[in-house]
């Protein structure tokens, strides 16, 4: 147990130094609740990078790792000291505190019922978990399991991430799945928190995040063990980051918006096309107010992320069902087939009433009607044409999909709308007039 929470530990000290390395000057607050995703994605891709060189020892793993964190810390500190007297926490709302219990008493109730994870969660990434942590060249045979829904083509983010704390634990510790679970579950919460109390206000942050954590399919899925509420914390960090860099004007805020957004490709495939259209995105802005070296940094980075990505496919050398049926089905012409986007709308208004209908109760925050404060104005159009070009991306993937779309939208949508819903929130809460903004933003 104390060589699990060791390299728990590990994980986000050298995500908080990494994010304060990037951004020193950033609000505690939001270091702190990046250090979550950045630490698990760097350590997830340490553990990939030593199977790929077929090194099995945990000794020379573990002193790797501590080395690391040892050159962020000395890095980090030997700048200037940081100053953390201006940093305060404000004690929360005794019903949010409630509102806490309760939902950690469904995710755990959850868990302990599907403790080697749900239907996604046992068939891709723990099986996937299974191969990594046995330490043996026999690994990549991962990629060539017989199934096609085991989906050999996906990013190892999780299954590498629980390997890597299994083997920290010499044995396949549930803790360490129910640790992975809890961080990014209760993370994706408080960074919503965080992030509307500091860019809204504290009304509209206690409002809009309570109703989040009472939904049941948020917090279940949190305990499947699936890799779709880890996306959607590297979405949201992206997008918040995106706002501080126009409220503070530093660079290496926007950076850090943009590793998060590379990253999210390492967790899942969604997170490619998320990754590519906020590139592109953060591109043309920069050329269109003519800030051309900002924007070959950006299109540089974005060539350097797509590289590695695609290095990694012809790795895994597993074939993409939706390229697939593209090329050898013709799935194109399906996009001028009016039924399935009909079968899309239609589960779509289905879940909403039926899984979702919890945030229906936001609606009531609408009473005042919306307005976005001119300094909130240029990141929240630009987020959301990221948003929106990204559910459009999601209904082209539904629309070309090879399979049958009854079956492949009733089996996934609630879960794909579970990787956006924390930036729809964030930028829904933005536009409303109500909520008085906290005197210090």
């Amino acid at each position: 147990m104390m060589s699990l929470f060791f390299a728990l530990i590990i994980v986000l000290l050298s995500g908080y130094l990494a994010v304060s390395v990037i951004d020193r000057d950033m609000e505690l607050r939001f270091r702190i609740l990046f250090a979550i995703p950045f630490g698990f994605a760097i350590h997830s891709l340490f553990y990939f990078l030593h199977q790929c060189l077929n090194i099995y020892s945990l000794s020379d793993f573990r002193f790797f790792e501590m080395i690391f964190v040892l050159i962020l810390a000395l890095i980090y500190y030997n700048q200037e000291r940081p100053d953390l007297s201006k940093h305060k926490f404000k004690r929360l709302n005794n019903w949010f505190y409630l509102a806490n219990i309760y939902a950690l008493v469904i995710f755990l109730k959850y868990f302990i019922n599907n403790p080697m994870g749900s239907w996604d969660g046992f068939r891709i990434w723990n099986i996937k978990a299974e191969f990594l942590y046995l330490q043996s060249p026999l690994w990549k045979n991962l990629f060539n399991l017989p199934h096609f829904m085991s989906h050999g083509d996906y990013p190892l983010f999780l299954p590498c991430s629980t390997a890597r704390l299994w083997l920290y634990s010499s044995h396949q510790d549930f803790t360490a799945n129910i640790l992975i679970g809890f961080l990014f579950t209760f993370g994706l919460i408080y960074l919503l928190y965080q992030a509307l109390r500091y860019f809204k206000s504290e009304k509209v942050a206690y409002a809009v995040c309570t109703v989040f954590m009472l939904c049941d399919i948020f917090l279940v899925n949190g305990a499947a063990q699936c890799a779709d509420i880890p996306l959607a914390m590297f979405f949201l960090s992206s997008v918040v980051c995106l706002f501080l860099y126009f409220k503070n004007n530093r660079f290496n805020t926007l950076l850090l918006g943009l590793i998060f957004a590379g990253l999210s490709v390492w967790v899942k495939n969604e997170g490619l096309m998320f990754f590519a259209i906020y590139a592109a995105v953060i591109f043309g802005w920069f050329l269109r107010n003519k800030d051309y070296k900002k924007s070959i940094f950006t299109a540089v980075l974005a060539g350097i992320t797509i590289f590695f990505a695609i290095l990694f496919k012809k790795f895994s050398a597993a074939p993409n069902d939706l390229i697939f049926g593209f090329n050898e089905t013709k799935s194109y012409v399906f996009a001028f087939d009016i039924n399935r986007y009909i079968v899309i709308a239609k589960t779509f208004i289905t879940l909403l009433f039926k899984k979702f209908f919890i945030f229906l109760a936001l609606v009531l925050l609408c009473f005042k009607g919306f307005k976005i404060r001119e300094k909130l104005r240029q990141p929240f159009l630009l987020s959301s044409l990221i948003f929106g070009l990204t559910v459009c991306g999601y209904v082209a993937v539904y629309v070309l999909a090879p399979h049958d779309i009854n079956w492949l939208v009733e089996n996934s949508m609630d879960r794909i709308i579970l990787q956006i819903l924390p930036v729809f929130l964030f930028l829904f809460s933005i536009t409303l007039r109500i909520g008085k903004p906290d005197s210090i933003n």
